[in-house]
C-alpha cells in the first residue's frame, strides 16, 4: 500500500514529531510512504532525512510560507498513492482544496489542535474520506463549535515517541534538603499555551520545599516570559534552556509537570510526561483530561481556578509521598494509553481497512 503524509512545515511542534514517527513507522512495516512538506527549512528537516519514508520538498522558490504547496497536486499524481493523509492546520486547509477535485485516493483529515480553525480545514473535516482526531474531545468539540459529526471518524492517541526508562529516577526518592523540587513545562512559546500564567502561578507559591521551574521551549513569547519573570522576583527560580532536541534529561531531571494552556487538543508534552512517571498538575482544556487520571496521576484544574492550581501545586511539591505515589500511576497509565506500538497498530489497522 502506498501512503502519502501531506505537512506544511517541519517545524519542532508535537504534530510535526508525530508525521515524522507515524510515517516512519508504517515505512517500516512495509508500507510505501511518502512525506510530503511544503517548504524547506524546519528545525526536524534533518531527523525526517534519516527516516525509513521518502521526503518530498515543495519548490516555493524565495517565497517562505507555510500556506503555499506549488505542485502538490502534480505531486500526488506522481505518487499515486492509495491514501493521503493530512497533518496540521496548513496540510488539512489544502486537503479541503482536494475535496474539490476528482481523485483516485482515499484522503484522511486529521484533528489535532485546540486552535480555532478556517474555513478550508473544516471543509477537509467535514467532506474527506475519512477523519482521525487525537482525542475523545476534539470530535466532541467539532460537533459543538463547528457543527462537524462524523460516522467516518476514529480517535488515535499521540503516542509517546521517546524512549523513556521503565525505571523512576533514583533521586525523586532521596531526601531534598540539598535540592529544590523542579517543576517542568515543555511547549511551543505561543500566546494560547500561557507560560506566562505559569510564571504568575508560581509566583504564589508558598511552599515548605524549595522549588524552581524550566520552561522549555522556543516561540515568539519567550522574550515576554523573561521579562514577566523578572517583574514578578522570581527570575533565579526561572530557566529557559530554549528548544531542547532531546528533553528526556529534563523529564528525569524533574519532579512535576505544569500545562496551564488555554487550547490544547491532546498535549505530547503530558503524554511524555507521564510516561516519564511525572505527575500533573493542568488546567481542563480541550484533551488535556485524557492525558492523565485526575487525583490518582495528576491534577486536572478547572480552568481559570488559580487558587485551586496554586493550592495543589504546593502540596505536591510538600508531599513526597504523594508525589511518588502519583509518578508510578503516571507511568502505568502511559504504558496502556500511549505506547507508540499501540499508535502504529491503530493506523496500520485504519489503512487497511481504507483500502478495501
Amino acid at each position: 500500500m502506498r501512503v502519502a503524509f501531506i505537512q506544511d512545515h517541519l517545524r519542532s511542534g508535537g504534530t510535526e514529531n508525530q508525521t515524522i514517527h507515524i510515517a516512519d513507522g508504517l515505512a517500516r512495516n512495509g508500507f510505501e510512504t511518502h512525506v510530503i512538506v511544503f517548504r524547506e527549512g524546519g528545525a526536524l528537516d534533518g531527523l525526517a532525512e534519516s527516516k525509513a519514508f521518502k521526503l518530498s520538498y515543495l519548490n516555493q522558490g524565495f517565497l517562505r510560507t507555510d500556506w503555499f504547496a506549488p505542485g502538490l497536486k502534480k505531486k500526488l499524481e506522481d505518487i499515486a498513492p492509495d491514501v493521503v493523509v493530512a497533518m496540521g492546520r496548513m496540510g488539512n486547509c489544502h486537503a479541503g482544496l482536494l475535496c474539490n477535485s476528482e481523485r483516485s485516493y482515499t484522503l484522511v483529515a486529521t484533528f489535532r489542535t485546540g486552535r480555532s480553525i478556517p474555513f478550508l480545514n473544516r471543509k477537509a473535516l467535514k467532506e474527506a474520506n475519512y477523519l482521525v482526531a487525537n482525542s475523545h474531545e476534539a470530535l466532541q468539540r467539532l460537533e459543538k463549535q463547528y457543527q462537524i459529526k462524523r460516522d467516518e471518524a476514529t480517535v488515535i492517541y499521540n503516542g509517546c515517541i521517546r524512549n523513556f526508562s521503565t525505571e523512576i529516577p533514583s533521586f525523586r526518592e532521596e531526601p531534598i534538603e540539598d535540592r529544590s523540587i523542579q517543576l517542568a513545562s515543555i511547549s511551543m512559546f505561543r500566546p494560547q499555551k500561557m507560560q506566562i500564567r505559569l510564571l504568575r502561578i508560581c509566583s504564589k507559591l508558598n511552599c515548605a520545599n524549595p522549588w524552581r521551574i524550566v520552561l522549555a521551549g522556543n516561540g515568539p513569547e519567550i522574550e515576554k516570559c523573561k521579562r514577566e519573570a523578572d517583574r514578578l522576583g522570581i527570575s533565579d527560580r526561572v530557566e529557559f534552556p530554549g528548544l531542547l532536541q532531546d528533553p528526556k534529561a529534563l523529564y528525569f531531571e524533574s519532579d512535576i509537570a505544569v500545562h496551564a494552556s488555554r487550547a490544547e487538543s491532546l498535549p505530547n508534552f503530558l503524554v511524555e510526561a507521564q510516561t516519564a512517571g511525572l505527575p500533573v498538575v493542568a488546567y481542563d482544556v480541550g484533551g488535556v483530561g485524557e492525558c492523565f487520571v485526575d487525583g490518582e496521576s495528576g491534577y486536572l484544574i478547572e480552568h481559570e481556578d488559580e487558587a485551586r492550581f496554586v493550592e495543589r501545586l504546593e502540596f505536591l511539591i510538600d508531599s513526597k509521598t504523594m508525589r511518588l505515589q502519583m509518578s508510578e500511576a503516571a507511568r502505568e497509565y502511559a504504558s496502556e494509553k500511549f505506547t507508540p506500538q499501540a499508535q502504529l497498530n491503530a493506523y496500520i489497522k485504519l489503512l487497511r481497512k481504507l483500502k478495501i
